[in-house]
Parts: structure tokens; C-alpha cells; sequence
């Protein structure tokens, strides 16, 4: 095992030197000695007086909470929404019903049911396990050690979207009901979180995003007669110290990942609400400055995250999208370059989001956004992010997509931001397009939408290289299995991201990427090439290949698919090239609530009703089975497995032709 380790280690470095350079090697072990040297000391809280006089508008304690309020607001997130605004795009309901449940005790999160008597949360367990974690300094918590535990749990729920909940709530209906309950909350979880204890504090990244939506707390709540001003003395504090924490326990790492940008972007938030203080100030430029560096050290050029997850390149953009207003408010807003690829990742999200709104899950999906705005919020409809994005970027092809206005740009760009988007009018965004470098093709017409995975495994792909899915105006057709766990129960987050179980095909039942870990593997031999690509009015044609089974023990094997879409008709063609025997397995993966009758060997009829109804025809019989999929992180429902098994000698080809009935 140390050995492995030791390999694994020098591995990463010698990709990380030839990725980054060596200086970005030295900044790697700067890091590490400053988070080391910080978990070594106690860090008491600073004295109040002699942090407010830090302040540049300090005058006097009494009059320190009115001069930071009319300081701070205006650079603020969610400041500018209003009741009106509120109410058109949030039904007041379900504002106040989620304030009222998550108030009492109850929510849903990642799946699981959380029941905590007298709203009274222990912030420290996993509640589908019961298993708790332990009041220990951050750096002696070990998090990943699973054994049926997911840490997800408490650090989601600790992530402080429910500030949101209440804070609509309190918006919405002017109850101060909800800026006690705010207060009692936070209150509650800095009790139970003193600053560095707990595994809570274990993580860079959830302090990072706590952090952000500690900021958004005092916009949404800063007016409330309720809440005094010793109160929000401590709660600047409170904030202060994230952003303290933040500052000396970067996850500066070998691979720059998704964790550091969100690093960069809790401290650009903070930083932002703590601007007038010289560490407010610091962090500011900080963040700022390392989230527009990260545009190019962790994105292809065609805008694609490089860790080929969806969800994560949603994430990301999620962030960014933030950030651009705040520094915008700040007086230091992003360059025009910067601006630019921000917009590039929008105009992926724009294409890979079908009609019916549900994104296909390729790579791995954890739930993770920064404004969950609702507890029922749908996590895989990007269609509210894409209207930010119309807004920020004036595209009227993103407003096309995103439909109507969403609450998240209602909360970040408030009543200016409602008028941009009316104003920007309609334009569909109708062409398919190939993200060369992202690995990524969209192929859609007015029939179908098809997303294909044709590009390596990436930091967060899962095994589902030459993989696509299906949608129609009716929903999903084929679909990711998703990812459902991380820690909590190694077999089955292997087998979600196992090439088994993605619509391409195995042989000889050998993965194309051996695992190394829970999110690694050991090497990306693929080596996938884009063959073939036309774009047309009326559809696409992509063809790729990948050589993962060179040296398999029967024969060398390459594997090429090629898709034709060509008006309600999608062709799909896979050669296996090579030499020797071997075994063929393919499993297309489908939604379970969908009708599915089995016509012939080769034929079945997929939908029915108003949803329409696709045919696929196959060259070789399958067979079809009840199995699972994971639509969200903790949550399975049934799925169709339609699965050819046979052996063979190559040259072989496999034709499935799904054609929409109209």
C-alpha cells in the first residue's frame, strides 16, 4: 500500500509539473507547510473592539453596525429582491412551507429524510447512517473513512441553503417569525461548530460555501428590528473567521480542482462583505485574482470544465456567475477576456440542456450547487442558471432556452436584472455543436436532443467513454445511470461508474479505465479520437473511437461508434475492430416509469400516450430487465436495462436505430 501510495504521489507530480510547472510545484508545498502550521495553533477569537477599529468607516462601537451597514449592502447578493419580484417567480407557499419544515425540524436532503425534534439539529451526523462525528480539531477528523457513513450529510446540511428558506420566508411576508429563527439557528450551529472543531471545519470547500451564504444572511435579514446590533457584531465576526480559516487551509493541490475554485470563491465573497477591513481587502483581491487564473488552468478551450462532470461544470459556472456581479458591485469588475469564458461555459450548459429541462448526469453528480433557493428545488433542471446567465451576458439565445426568469436571477440581479431578460426577447438555439477539447458532442434537432460523451475519463468522468443519452420535447428516453453515493457504499458507486453500466460497450467484461480509489483511475488508456463530425440543418454526424482494450489477453480491440441524426431518426453504429475472441456487452439504460413492449428479438416500442412513442430496432437481439438508476445523490428508482450479451470474432458491427413515431 505505500508503495502504491508512493507511486500515486509521483504520478501527480509529474502531471502536475507538466501541466502547471514547477512553480506551481513549490506553491503545492508552501500550502501544505501553511496549513500545517495553522493546525498547530489555537486561534482564539479576536476582541470585538479591536476588530471593528480595523474597519476603514470605523467611528465609534455605537455607531459601528449603522456605518457597516451602509457600507456593505450595496455590494451584497440577494439585496435587491423585493417582494414583487419575489412573488412572481416563487409561489409564497412553498416559500413558507420550507421555512416552516426546515424551522420544525424536518427537510430532505441528498435523499434522506432529516427529522430533528424542536428544530434542533445535531450538525455533526449523518442522518441515514446515524453515524456521528466527533468533536475533534478539524485535522485530526478523517472524514473518508466510510463504513456505511457519508460526511456529505452534515456538511450539506451545514452549508446554510436554508438561510434562503428563511430568509424568502422573511422577505415574502415581513414575519419577524423568521429572523428569530435565523438567529436561533446560527446560534445553534456556532455552538455546536466552535471555529476548528468538528467536521464541519474539515473541509476547505464547505467552509468556502458557509461562508458565502453567512454573507447572503445578513442581506436578506440586515433590516429586521429583531435582530440587535450586538448580534451582528459577533456575526461579522463569525463570517471574519471563515474567511480566516479559509485563507490559511487552501486546497492547493497537485490537481487544481473544483474544491480550490471554490477556495478562491469563498474568499472573493467574504472578502467582499468585509471589504472595508484590511483582511476583507486581501481576501477580495485574493480571490478575484486566483478565480480569473483558474479560467485557464482548469477549462478546455472550448470552455468545458476539464474535470468532465456536468454537474461539476455546472458548479463551477455556478460560481462564476456569482462572482461577476459581486466584483461588478465591488468597483473591480472582471475583464473582458475573463468575461468571455465565463460565456463559453454558459454557451456548453445552454446545449447540453435538453427541452424537458433535466440535464443528463455524465461524470459525477453529488447535488452540488451554491443557491439552492428551495428545498424542492429540481438540482438537474439548469434552466434558472442559464437565466442568470441571458442576464449577465445579454443573450437572447440563453433566454431562449431557460424559458421564463428565474429566482436566481431575481435574487442576484433583483428588478434590473427582470427588465434586462424581458427586454432581451427570444432567439432559439437550434444547431448541434462539438466541444473538441471538452469531449462533448450535442446533436439535436427538433426530434431528439443527444448528448456524447467522446472525450477522455477526466478527474470526475466516470467510465462512459463513447456513452450518449437521448431526450425528446417529452422527457428522457436513454439515460446516465447517475452516481447515487460516494463513501457510503464503495460497491455500488463502482458499479454506477463502471463502463457496464453506460449505453457503450464492454468487452471481455473489462472496465476501460481500472479504478484507483473512489474517484480515480489508475490510467486513462482510451485515447479517444473524433473521427467524424457535420453539423446540419436537419441534425448531426459524429463518429469516435477509443483504444482502452489494446492489450487484452484474447486480442487487441478497438472500439468506433458513430451517431446519424437526421430528422426524427437517430442511427447509431458501433464497429469493434481487431483480432481474437471476445465477449460483447451493451446496456442501455431507460426510465423506469417509461411503457416499454418488446415487439421482436430486435424491436421494441419505447412511450405511449402524450408522450409520444420512440422504435428501436437492433441488429442483434436483446433482452430487456427491471434494474435501478440514481436520478439524484442518495436517491435509486427503477430503470429498463435493454442488454445484448453475445461473443464474437472482430470485425463485428452493432446497429440500433431509434426512430420517433410521428
Amino acid at each position: 500500500m505505500a508503495y502504491q501510495n508512493l507511486v500515486r504521489r509521483i504520478k501527480f507530480l509529474t502531471s502536475a509539473a507538466r501541466r502547471h510547472g514547477l512553480g506551481h510545484i513549490a506553491q503545492v508545498f508552501r500550502q501544505a507547510l501553511r496549513r500545517r502550521n495553522y493546525a498547530r495553533k489555537p486561534h482564539p477569537r479576536p476582541r470585538l473592539a479591536a476588530f471593528q477599529q480595523q474597519f476603514g468607516f470605523f467611528r465609534t462601537a455605537e455607531t459601528f453596525a449603522a456605518d457597516f451597514h451602509a457600507a456593505v449592502l450595496p455590494r451584497l447578493p440577494l439585496a435587491s429582491i423585493t417582494p414583487t419580484l419575489l412573488a412572481s417567480l416563487s409561489d409564497l407557499t412553498t416559500i413558507l412551507h420550507d421555512a416552516n419544515r426546515f424551522a420544525a425540524g424536518n427537510t430532505t436532503l441528498l435523499g434522506c429524510q432529516i427529522s430533528a425534534p424542536d428544530g434542533r439539529y445535531d450538525w455533526h451526523r449523518d442522518y441515514g447512517s446515524g453515524t456521528r462525528w466527533p468533536l475533534d480539531h478539524f485535522s485530526r477528523i478523517r472524514f473518508m473513512d466510510g463504513n456505511g457513513a457519508d460526511v456529505k450529510y452534515p456538511w450539506e446540511l451545514s452549508r446554510m441553503y436554508w438561510i434562503a428558506w428563511l430568509g424568502n420566508a422573511y422577505r415574502a411576508s415581513g414575519d419577524e417569525r423568521w429572523a428569530t429563527e435565523f438567529q436561533r439557528l446560527v446560534d445553534d450551529w456556532q455552538q455546536q461548530n466552535p471555529r476548528d472543531v468538528g467536521v464541519n471545519w474539515a473541509m476547505p470547500m464547505e467552509v468556502a460555501i458557509r461562508g458565502f451564504w453567512l454573507t447572503c444572511g445578513y442581506s436578506l435579514f440586515a433590516g429586521s428590528p429583531s435582530i440587535s446590533r450586538d448580534w451582528w457584531s459577533s456575526y461579522v465576526l463569525l463570517v471574519w473567521e471563515h474567511g480566516d480559516h479559509l485563507w490559511h487551509n487552501l486546497e492547493y493541490f497537485f490537481n487544481l480542482t473544483n474544491h480550490y475554485l471554490s477556495n478562491c470563491f469563498g474568499l472573493l465573497a467574504i472578502g467582499a462583505f468585509l471589504l472595508d477591513h484590511p483582511d476583507g481587502k486581501r481576501w477580495f483581491a485574493s480571490g478575484r485574482k486566483w478565480m480569473i487564473e483558474q479560467l485557464a488552468a482548469q477549462l478546455t478551450s472550448d470552455g468545458v470544465h476539464y474535470e468532465r462532470s456536468i454537474g461539476y461544470h455546472r458548479l463551477v459556472l455556478e460560481m462564476y456567475l456569482i462572482a461577476i456581479p459581486l466584483c461588478q458591485r465591488a468597483g473591480v469588475p472582471f475583464g473582458e477576456s475573463a468575461r468571455r469564458t465565463v460565456e463559453q461555459m454558459a454557451e456548453f450548459l445552454c446545449d447540453y440542456i435538453p427541452p424537458s429541462g433535466t440535464v443528463p448526469q455524465f461524470g459525477d453528480s453529488d447535488d452540488g450547487v451554491i443557491l439552492r433557493l428551495t428545498e424542492s428545488q429540481a438540482l438537474y433542471d439548469h434552466r434558472g442558471l442559464l437565466a442568470l446567465a441571458a442576464v449577465i451576458f445579454h443573450r437572447e439565445d440563453f433566454t431562449g432556452q431557460a424559458g421564463r426568469f428565474s429566482l436566481e436571477g431575481g435574487m442576484l440581479m433583483g428588478d434590473v436584472g427582470k427588465m434586462e431578460y424581458d427586454r432581451l426577447g427570444t432567439k432559439n438555439r437550434e444547431a448541434s455543436h462539438l466541444y473538441s477539447h471538452g469531449g462533448f458532442a450535442v446533436l439535436r434537432n427538433r426530434w431528439m436532443h443527444v448528448v456524447a460523451d467522446v472525450g477522455p475519463i477526466g478527474l470526475h468522468g466516470n467510465n462512459d467513454t463513447l456513452s450518449f443519452t437521448i431526450h425528446t420535447a417529452a422527457g428522457q428516453v436513454v439515460i446516465d445511470p447517475g452516481t447515487f453515493c460516494y463513501t457510503r457504499n464503495p460497491s455500488l458507486r463502482n458499479e454506477l461508474r463502471s463502463t457496464r453500466a453506460h449505453n457503450a460497450p464492454m468487452i471481455d467484461r473489462t472496465e476501460i479505465a481500472q479504478f484507483d480509489g473512489l474517484w480515480r483511475v489508475k490510467q486513462d488508456s482510451t485515447n479517444t479520437t473524433i473521427l467524424e463530425w457535420e453539423a446540419t440543418d436537419d441534425g448531426a454526424t459524429l463518429a469516435a473511437e477509443h483504444h482502452a482494450y489494446r492489450e487484452l489477453p484474447s486480442g487487441s480491440v478497438a472500439v468506433r461508434r458513430r451517431w446519424e441524426l437526421r430528422g426524427p431518426q437517430l442511427a447509431v453504429e458501433d464497429e469493434i475492430a481487431g483480432n481474437g475472441e471476445h465477449h460483447v456487452e451493451l446496456r442501455f439504460t431507460l426510465p423506469g416509469m417509461l411503457p416499454i413492449e418488446q415487439i421482436e428479438p430486435t424491436r421494441a416500442i419505447i412511450g405511449g400516450g402524450e408522450s409520444g412513442q420512440i422504435e428501436l430496432e437492433c441488429s442483434h437481439p436483446f433482452t430487456i430487465t427491471r434494474g435501478w438508476y440514481s436520478p439524484s445523490y442518495g436517491v435509486s428508482e427503477p430503470a429498463w436495462w435493454l442488454v445484448m450479451s453475445f461473443d464474437t470474432s472482430p470485425p463485428q458491427r452493432l446497429r440500433y436505430l431509434w426512430r420517433v413515431l410521428i
